[in-house]
């Protein structure tokens, strides 16, 4: 395994010996060639494992029990979500905000026919997004796919709760890989459409979409943040972004993190980010934001997609490589 210049001999072995059990052989690419990924259904959740290690938890359908209670039954969104060697990244239900879901992707506001409807803060009881089913479910080496469908419902409706927009999100995991760190990658495709006649706007906010609420054990003092336009946590709110990398400490004195990328086709591209800066003692937010600075109009028969990449990873990235990784990732998916 070659030995990066930013993690010392003695913090690779331990990161070796810890994610030994998942770690396959890897080809002159640094590509896995024989990780057997696999997904389960436990509950009302999906779990996708790769050699018999937990990766990462889907929400597949509203939870039981949430902290505040039933208006709080979220679905639809990603945690836990681990590093190779089984560190937790994402903070489900945090005190300071029990609506925030992990990695989730909800619009803040939807309004259609003159109609505004909140769907991010679900204890205000107007919309929610609901999980509705798993399809096209592939596992096997080196990879592992399937595409959630969910419906964002208004249930303030006149004539009761309504389905106003429709989504489908393809997620890839694929890897493992042992450079720039060992880690691997997590794809989504968020898709929307109309689900009436009606046309949607996606409302002007300073928060809407693609998001991260990391680790509790994470604040200001054992982690930092980077993005690919050089902001630091401090100075990063409200500006432009391709990708954001967030470290910080793991296990054992090791480093742990995640290079958050959005793809260069997406909509308002480099999106608008909202961070967290003091907030909460320097907690990790991350929210890419289309419509920040203005709305996005669906129109009925039409879909709209976005695209994200996560690097998860053991150990500790730099901004070149986390630079590498972005370009990699928009130049070859197209």
């Amino acid at each position: 395994m070659a030995i990066r210049q930013n993690i010392s001999l003695s913090l690779l072995f331990s990161l070796t010996t810890m994610i030994s059990g998942c770690l396959p052989e890897l080809d002159k690419t640094g590509s896995a060639k024989h990780s057997q990924f696999d997904i389960s259904e436990v509950g009302e959740k999906l779990v996708v494992t790769c050699n018999s290690v937990d990766l990462l938890t889907y929400q597949k359908q509203p939870m039981t029990n949430p902290k505040g209670g039933e208006k709080f039954k979220g679905s639809n969104f990603i945690h836990p979500l681990k590093t190779p060697s089984g560190f937790t990244l994402t903070g489900l239900q945090p005190q300071d905000h029990l609506h925030h879901f992990g990695l989730w992707w909800p619009w803040k506001f939807l309004e259609i026919d003159g109609e505004k409807t909140l769907f991010w803060e679900l204890q205000k009881g107007e919309g929610i997004i609901e999980a509705q089913g798993i399809a096209n479910r592939k596992n096997g080496k080196g990879q592992a796919s399937f595409t959630a469908v969910s419906h964002y419902i208004d249930r303030t409706a006149p004539n009761g709760p309504e389905v106003v927009l429709n989504e489908k999100v393809a997620v890839t995991v694929t890897g493992i890989v042992e450079s720039p760190v060992p880690g691997y990658y997590l794809d989504l495709a968020i898709t929307h459409s109309c689900a009436t006649e009606a046309a949607v706007e996606v409302v002007k906010y300073r928060y809407s979409g693609f998001s991260i609420r990391g680790t509790a054990s994470w604040n200001k003092d054992n982690s930092t943040l980077l993005t690919s336009h050089g902001k630091e946590q401090m100075g990063s709110n409200f500006t432009r972004a391709d990708w954001v990398r967030v470290q910080g400490d793991a296990t054992e004195g090791n480093k742990a993190g995640f290079v958050m990328m959005s793809h260069r086709q997406n909509q308002g591209t480099p999106n608008l980010l909202r961070t967290w800066e003091n907030q909460h003692n320097g907690a990790t937010f991350i929210n890419f934001n289309p419509v920040m600075e203005k709305p996005w109009n669906f129109e009925p028969g039409k879909e709209y997609t976005q695209k994200y990449r996560l690097f998860i990873y053991d150990g500790a990235v730099t901004g070149e490589q986390a630079q590498k990784l972005w370009l990699d990732y928009s130049v070859a998916l197209k």
